[in-house]
Order: C-alpha cells, then structure tokens, then sequence
C-alpha cells in the first residue's frame, strides 16, 4: 500500500512516497514553499454545488464560551492521566509537549457547539485503542495506540531517506500529531451522534471517517496535512491485515483498513480534485494512488458527505 506523501499537499497536489502504514481509531512541517488552496469551511457549501440549506460561512468564529445561534455551550475539555509505565509516560510526554489535545479541542471547539463539556482523556488502557464513551460521555485516547502507530511513521521516514535522523524522527512525529487528530475527530463524531441523537444511516463508523476527513480537509494547510497521516496510517495498518488473518476483520463494524485508506483518499481528492490531481493512477503519473474509475465519482462523494453533515450539524455549527 503507498504513502501518500505530505509534502506535495503544499504544493497543491497529493504525490506518493514509498509504501505505508498502521492503526485504528489517527504537525506540523517545516520548509512549506506555497500553501495549498484552503477548501470551503464545513459550514459552507462546496463551490461547485451550493446546498441552500448549508448556513453562511463565518468570517471570524464565534468565541467558543459564546456561540451565537449555534445550540449548546459545552466543550472539548483536554485532560491528561499520569502514565503507568515508562513508556506510557514518554508518549505522555510526547502529546503534552506538542499540545496535540489542546490543539484538536481547540480546533473543535471553533467549530461547533457541545450540550455540554466532553473531557478528552490521554491515558494507559492496557492496549491500543480510542473510544467514545457513551455513558461517561467522554473520549479516551490510549497511550498504547501511539506507540504502536510510532514505528510506522519512522519506517516511512526511514523509507523517504531524507534529510537528517532528525529530520526524520521529527516527521515520523508529525505524522503521529497528525494521526491522532484524525482518530480524535473521528471520536468527536461518534460522539456528536450520541449528543444529538443524529440519524445515521449505513455505518456509523464510516460516517464518522467521513466527518472527520471533512473537518481536517478544510481545516487549511496543516490539517490537510493531519489528513495525509491519517490516510498513510490507514494503509500501513491495510499491509500488516494482509499479511494476516483476515477472517474476523469482515464481520467487524469497521470497514478493512484498506478501504478507509481509499476512502479517504477519495474523500480529500473530491474536496479539490485539481489540488490533488497527483493522487490518481494516470498515464504518466504511475505513482498515483487512486484508481481513475473511483476518483471519476470523488467530487460527487466529497459534495454528498459536505452538504449531509452540514445538514445534520447546522443547528450546532458555529
């Protein structure tokens, strides 16, 4: 499974690495020479397809302690729990120094409005998960799902082969802050489900993906950039399912690893399929990642999922 390779998102195009990835549930980068073209916020409508329904894009936020129609005054709330062992304490560490759940809250929190303050808990769970939890109504994020998605991040890195182990490790480190603003968001929507008793259909899990694809996707540069990890995550998890057993991963309420990795590729193409023209297979570009029959339906999907949740979301959107 390729990489999808961050840097090019800077360059307004999606172009591949190496192969990639890992895990379940989701930094910035230095030397950016041209920004990509920022997509409609999630409260307005896709350029092409304007939903009449979809509310008028703000020009500058509401304060989050004061959204002004949105319902409801809670918010994310950061909290992290002290590491039981060494290791947990080190990805402890990790995630306080680089503010990851003060920054994915914050983010949060401009967007839309909570019925009440939902704490975000960086914790020891014992193995590797995220969760929304439907009757403490709060989202765990386990310490043990960063470092299994660490050695991930390296082994891309290392693969890249550029610049210093330095430079290295510190993409491998952007690439877990990006990740883990991708699973939070991803538990912030199961958690919105619960909150406002939205209606679902099909999965919920692929809702949620979608969700969280849609905020980071038009959240400006570095949350595409939050994108383009989730999505090499999705892929490095799909080569070690493979590699596998596969049985008890068709009746899971997940969809494979592999197809969130082309989902959500599909997904951020469709939000500006000129940005990211690179990211399908094409004569002359065979490093292309995305199948030219799936990415002639992208924008499509990409509008659907905007104006749906906009739909769904309007009432709380700020």
């Amino acid at each position: 499974m390729r990489a999808v390779a961050a840097t090019a998102v800077v360059t307004a195009a999606v172009a591949v690495a190496a192969t990639g990835c890992s895990s379940t549930g989701d930094g910035s980068s230095g030397g950016r020479t041209q920004a990509a073209a920022r997509p409609p916020s999630i409260a307005t409508s896709p350029p092409t397809t304007p939903s009449p329904a979809s509310p008028a894009s703000p020009s500058s936020p509401s304060s989050p302690s004061s959204p002004s129609s949105a319902v409801g005054r809670g918010r994310l709330v950061p909290r992290y729990e002290d590491g039981r062992t060494a290791e947990d304490r080190r990805t402890q560490r990790f995630l306080q120094d680089n503010e990851v759940l003060e920054h994915v809250t914050a983010f949060a929190n401009e967007r839309i409005a909570l019925a009440y303050d939902v704490p975000v808990v960086a914790k020891s769970c014992g193995g590797a998960n995220a969760s929304w939890d439907p009757r403490a109504k709060d989202i765990t994020y386990c310490y043990e799902l960063v470092e299994e998605t660490r050695p991930v991040f390296l082994e891309q890195a290392a693969r890249e082969g550029s610049g210093s182990a330095a430079d290295r490790t510190r993409a491998a480190e952007d690439g877990v802050i990006g990740f883990s603003n991708g699973v939070l968001l991803h538990e912030l929507g199961h958690g919105l489900v619960d909150m406002y008793d939205l209606p679902i259909t099909g999965k919920e899990e692929d809702a949620v993906d979608q969700l969280a694809t849609l905020l980071l996707a038009t959240g400006g540069e570095q949350h595409i950039d939050y994108a383009v990890s989730t999505i090499n995550a999705w892929g490095a998890l799909a080569d070690a399912q493979e590699a596998g057993d596969l049985s008890g991963l068709f009746s899971d309420e997940h969809s494979l690893s592999a197809q969130r990795f082309y989902n959500e590729i599909c997904w951020l193409y469709g939000s500006d399929p000129a940005a990211f023209a690179s990211a399908v297979i094409a004569v002359g570009n065979p490093d292309g990642v995305l199948p030219p029959l799936r990415a002639e339906g992208c924008r499509q999907e990409y509008e659907q999922i905007h104006r749906s949740w906009n739909r769904l979301l309007q009432p709380y959107l700020k």
